[in-house]
C-alpha cells in the first residue's frame, strides 16, 4: 500500500510539474505576440565595401524600397525573401542578406558591385562593374576612369589587362576612348592640368610599351604638349601647344 501511495504521489508531482511548463510556455508565448513584440524597428543596412559611386543615390534608392515592406508591423509577418529578390534587382547590388534579428531589428547586409569605371555620353554618367557591365543609373560623377565611345565597355576589360602591365602609365590615366570600334584613344592630364591625346592604333601593346618608355626616358606626359600619335611607331608624331613634332 505504501508503494502505490508512492507512486501515485511521484505522478501527481510530475503532472502539476508538466502543467507548471506548460503554463509558463503559454504565458510566455502570450507575452511574445502581444502588440509591442516583435514590432520592427527601422532596418539596420550594413555595406560589406565601399560604395564606389553616388552614396546617395543608392541609398535613396534602397530607401524607397524598403520603405513599403515596413508596412508589416511585425517582424515575423515581413516576407524576407521578396525583399531580397527586389534588393537584387537594383543595379548597383551584388548579393544582399536579409535577416530577422529577433526580437525586433531586420538587417539587411548588402555587397554593393565593384565600379572600375564610368560610361560617359550625352545622357551623364553610368558606373561600369568589375565585370564590363555598364550599371543602368545614371550618377553624379565625382573621380575615376571615365569611358567613351560605342561598344567601348565590352571592350575595357582587355585594355584594362594591358595597362596594369604599366602601372605609371595607368595611374594617369584620366580618360579612355573607343574609335570606330577599333582603336583606343587614351586621355591625360599634366602638371599644369591640360589633357594630353594619346593615340593607339589597333594593336595597342606596342603603342602601350613605347608610351611607358618614352615616359621612362623623357617624361614625355609632364611636358607642354597636346598630343602623342602613336598609331605608326616608325613615325611618332607629338603635338605641342600649336605644331606637330617628331
Amino acid at each position: 500500500m505504501q508503494k502505490f501511495f508512492l507512486k501515485v504521489r511521484f505522478f501527481c508531482l510530475t503532472f502539476f510539474a508538466f502543467m507548471s511548463v506548460v503554463l509558463m510556455i503559454l504565458l510566455f508565448r502570450q507575452k511574445l505576440v502581444s502588440d509591442d513584440a516583435f514590432k520592427m524597428t527601422y532596418p539596420e543596412v550594413v555595406f560589406e565595401n565601399k560604395i564606389l559611386f553616388d552614396r546617395d543615390l543608392a541609398i535613396s534608392s534602397l530607401r524607397d524600397l524598403i520603405v513599403p515592406f515596413l508596412e508589416q508591423d511585425k517582424l515575423l509577418d515581413l516576407d524576407i525573401v521578396a525583399l531580397s529578390n527586389e534588393i537584387m534587382v537594383l543595379p548597383w547590388v551584388e548579393n544582399v542578406s536579409v535577416i530577422r534579428d529577433f526580437p525586433n531589428v531586420l538587417k539587411i547586409i548588402i555587397k554593393p558591385k565593384e565600379v572600375i569605371a564610368y560610361k560617359a555620353n550625352e545622357n551623364g554618367y553610368y558606373p561600369i562593374d568589375k565585370n564590363g557591365k555598364v550599371l543602368n543609373m545614371s550618377v553624379e560623377y565625382q573621380n575615376g576612369l571615365l569611358v567613351f565611345g560605342e561598344e567601348a565597355e565590352e571592350n575595357l576589360l582587355t585594355l584594362l589587362e594591358y595597362l596594369k602591365n604599366y602601372p605609371n602609365i595607368m595611374k594617369n590615366v584620366v580618360g579612355v576612348q573607343f574609335v570606330n570600334k577599333l582603336r583606343w584613344n587614351l586621355l591625360f592630364f599634366n602638371m599644369d592640368e591640360s589633357g594630353i591625346l594619346v593615340k593607339l592604333d589597333n594593336d595597342f601593346e606596342e603603342g602601350l610599351s613605347k608610351l611607358a618608355e618614352l615616359e621612362f626616358l623623357q617624361g614625355i606626359l609632364s611636358k607642354n604638349i597636346s598630343e602623342i600619335d602613336l598609331r605608326d611607331l616608325d613615325k611618332i608624331l607629338v603635338k605641342q601647344r600649336g605644331n606637330y613634332g617628331v
